[in-house]
């Protein structure tokens, strides 16, 4: 079929403002996502001015000569995920199983410090146990993910940020006194705090209420001077403690269906050393930065542990969703112990009901 000069014209203008249509919609959206983006980073940085910053304690070991075991120093872990702060669950609608709340979330956060402190001086009868590694992976605020959430959460989720930092701030407060060095390794990008409805993909780390209660922890803990705080808005990080590289992810990435994902975990280590294999083969220098001994993240409420991978509990622990699915999990976090020649040792997965009445 032949067009006429005139035709081919008209078609050719026609395609010119439909392209410049496109064009125009897409710069509204680009305008559109500036304007919130910016509202968000204003809101932030009010909220970072009005911390007042948590004044040290005294440490425990002023004064004192301490009997080190032996020379070699091993470093302790402790892992915090899935906190929920916000989220509040009945005993009586899961059968006594549980129960949730944010004063609840406070007692086992508070607990689970006092527990690591007291497990650390328990291994300093043989160790010798200087820093401790706060590795951070996600979900500490219930959000507004789900209608449901949006219904029965205890307070918004402006307020479960603020509530959130505060409550790891006495955390980490709380174990200074214990260590000559906490490093906290904070990741943001997670689940339950994303501000879009589906998972996005770009500026995910930075599009999302764990954003903030990063920064305000990292506020709240300026004035300990024995404290590394480090934030990483993205969507996995390789941290270092003593020989081991660690990569952290929440864990909402993995393919998942009913319990513990073996499969889907199985896979994304996979997928990760090979992409990361690449990268070390072709600059032999970024090993340390990219390559990883163990992946951590938590996201699935249940505790597990092997050579390639580890998942942590929650601080929530069963709730209705978990209850009418017919799977179970004690409220637990997770610490352990990491030796220079041997590797990971002593891993604990503490049980944080006791604690749920302070």
């Amino acid at each position: 079929m032949s067009f006429t000069e005139q035709e081919l014209r008209n078609r050719h203008d026609e395609e010119i403002q439909e392209l410049h249509r496109q064009l125009d919609k897409k710069d509204e959206v680009l305008s559109a996502y500036q304007q919130e983006k910016g509202k968000l980073e204003v809101f932030f940085r009010r909220a970072v001015d009005a911390i007042e910053p948590v004044t040290p304690f005294k440490s425990v070991f002023e004064g004192m000569k301490l009997e080190l075991k032996s020379d070699t120093e091993v470093e302790a872990v402790m892992q915090i995920s899935d906190s929920h702060m916000g989220a509040v669950q009945g005993a009586d609608e899961i059968e006594q199983f549980n129960e949730f709340s944010p004063e609840i979330a406070d007692n086992r956060n508070i607990g689970f410090a006092r527990s690591v402190a007291d497990w650390t001086d328990l291994h300093r009868n043989i160790y010798n146990i200087k820093r401790l590694h706060v590795l951070i992976t996600g979900d500490l605020i219930s959000g507004d993910i789900h209608d449901e959430l949006k219904i029965t959460n205890a307070f918004p989720s402006p307020v479960q940020v603020v509530r959130a930092a505060q409550t790891h701030a006495k955390q980490v407060a709380l174990l200074a006194p214990y260590f000559e060095e906490i490093v906290v390794e904070f990741l943001v990008e997670d689940n339950h705090s994303r501000l879009t409805k589906k998972p996005q993909a770009k500026e995910a780390g930075k599009n999302s209420m764990n954003y903030l209660v990063g920064v305000l922890l990292e506020e709240y803990l300026k004035k300990h001077g024995n404290v590394q705080f480090n934030i990483y808005p993205q969507h996995a990080k390789v941290v270092q403690v003593s020989t081991l590289n660690y990569l952290l992810l929440h864990g909402h990435g993995i393919r998942a269906w009913m319990g513990i994902p073996w499969y889907g975990i199985e896979r994304r280590v996979a997928r990760e050393s090979t992409a990361r294999q690449r990268i070390i083969m072709q600059d032999i220098d970024r090993a340390k930065e990219v390559g990883f001994d163990k992946v951590l993240h938590g996201h699935f409420h249940t505790p597990f542990d092997t050579a390639g991978f580890a998942g942590a509990g929650s601080i929530q622990g069963t709730d209705a969703y978990d209850h009418g699915a017919g799977r179970h999990a004690d409220p637990s976090q997770p610490a352990w112990l990491v030796h220079p020649k041997y590797g990971e040792m002593s891993r604990t997965n503490f049980q944080l009901k006791w604690f749920d009445r302070g």
